[in-house]
């Protein structure tokens, strides 16, 4: 019952952060400033200063179209202004009319009248735009680094475990530990070319670590999803989608195959305007977790599975993910799912609530030359995990309850268009009924990173 009273509750909270951080809050004044600025610019249309003023401010009001209306007439007058098709170019591409925005992006830089900052922003961002104007479409993320945890081996917090229902000390500790790792993430999106902005979309990520102490708890992971997204109605209703799709993961832990999963799912898109997005589905996974004895500390008992978290046997997930973009420079994203597991013991059969929230705050760099804004994520996450029944090897009277915090900060700082640096702050704490499951970690990361 806890995860229904406080899943609501953090619900809340993020309906209190649209309504703390809405734009429609405090956009009385502006909108004023606005309409003061467009009369003055009709009657003085080469007061340029005036104009890019007006462009600004339209542009932080996510009123794109006056802000071309604006551009459009500098340009009229005066076809030379490399300034104003720069900012043409930005504000078509915020509309995704990404062929005109390259055009106008290309022309800005041949004409030559912008200074060393205006051609870096353009040269950062024309490659992403020309990308979205082809019909194959390849991105790709890199990011390596090191991460320090302080309790790699997940140990109990207070180095109790329950066997049999029995409290037993354990002489051994929580353990911290530094470890590498390799992130790969692509994405291709293969456009249908039949008019409608139909397209296959793959998406696929391999992540690595090798810990320097703690060699058993290096993982490796390998997951992707393949399926076509097809627009319900472009005509009338152009933001809904629907996508079926196939999915898989294989996960490696101390170089052993530790996990198998495969299965479909289906995903509802549904674009409500520029600024609200969400995405509705559902998907089911058959999994394999190794049966071998022996982890975290439980040889001897036959097999592990029935003291771990996952087990072999199928998974069913719904899912809602939302994105809000509350100001130009501010995004709120959420997700929230539940989950039912069927394993073949009811001591690890569960229900799974899960709520994540993140805040995206992209920022101006310290050095105007540096091309790309950087971006600061404060995210929190909520688990719920209850088991249908007691494991008699851990407690034959106490069914497993988990619930999970997590805080952290992700950065992300890019330097040139293609590379840069990112970095996680982040504190995870499992208030488990159990003391076996009860612990909490810090963990710090950072790398750099490469896009393309």
């Amino acid at each position: 019952m806890f995860a229904y009273r406080a899943a609501p509750r953090l619900l809340g909270a993020l309906f209190a952060a649209f309504a703390l951080f809405s734009p429609a809050l405090a956009q009385e004044d502006p909108r004023a400033e606005q309409e003061r600025l467009a009369a003055y610019i009709q009657h003085n249309p080469t007061d340029y200063d005036a104009t890019y003023r007006y462009v600004m401010l339209s542009t932080e009001l996510r009123d794109y179209e006056a802000g071309i209306g604006a551009l459009e007439r500098m340009l009229m007058f005066n076809p030379n202004l490399s300034r104003a098709r720069k900012e043409l170019g930005f504000l078509y591409a915020r509309l995704g009319a990404y062929e005109l925005s390259a055009q106008h992006l290309r022309n800005a830089l041949a004409e030559g009248g912008l200074d060393p900052v205006q051609v870096a922003q353009v040269e950062a961002q024309l490659p992403d735009i020309e990308k979205r104007t082809q019909a194959n479409r390849l991105y790709l993320r890199m990011h390596v680094g090191l991460r320090a945890q302080s309790n790699a081996n997940f140990f109990p917090t207070n180095n109790l475990f329950q066997v049999g229902g029995v409290g037993v000390a354990s002489a051994a500790s929580r353990k911290g530990d530094i470890n590498s790792f390799q992130l790969v993430q692509a994405a291709h999106d293969l456009d249908f070319q039949n008019g409608r902005g139909d397209q296959l979309e793959t998406r696929v990520t391999g992540y690595a670590t090798e810990q320097f102490r703690l060699p058993q708890y290096s993982v490796a992971l390998f997951a992707g999803s393949i399926g076509p997204r097809i627009h319900i109605a472009p005509d009338l209703y152009p933001g809904l989608s629907i996508k079926p799709y196939l999915t898989g993961a294989v996960a490696l832990l101390g170089g052993s195959n530790y996990l198998n999963a495969g299965g479909a799912g289906m995903s509802f898109g549904a674009e409500l305007n520029r600024d609200l997005w969400f995405e509705p589905g559902a998907e089911w996974r058959a999994i394999w977790v190794d049966p071998s004895p022996g982890f975290l500390g439980y040889t001897g008992f036959s097999p592990y599975s029935t003291v771990s978290t996952l087990a072999t046997g199928d998974v069913v997930t719904g899912y809602l993910s939302s994105s809000y973009r509350l100001t130009n420079d501010l995004r709120l994203e959420g997700r929230v799912a539940y989950t039912r597991a069927f394993a073949g013991n009811p001591q690890q059969s569960s229900d799974q609530v899960d709520v994540q929230a993140m805040l995206r705050l992209e920022v101006d760099p310290p050095f105007p030359i540096i091309p790309r804004r950087w971006t600061l994520a404060p995210y929190g996450r909520f688990t719920h995990l209850a088991f249908d029944a007691a494991n008699p090897v851990i407690n034959p009277f106490v069914a497993r309850r988990d619930t999970v915090w997590i805080g952290g900060l992700m950065v992300d700082l890019p330097i040139t268009p293609y590379f840069g640096f990112a970095g996680n702050v982040e504190y995870a704490r499992n208030d488990s009924n159990l003391p076996n499951f009860k612990t909490d970690n810090v963990s710090v990361s950072f790398g750099p990173t490469a896009k393309f």
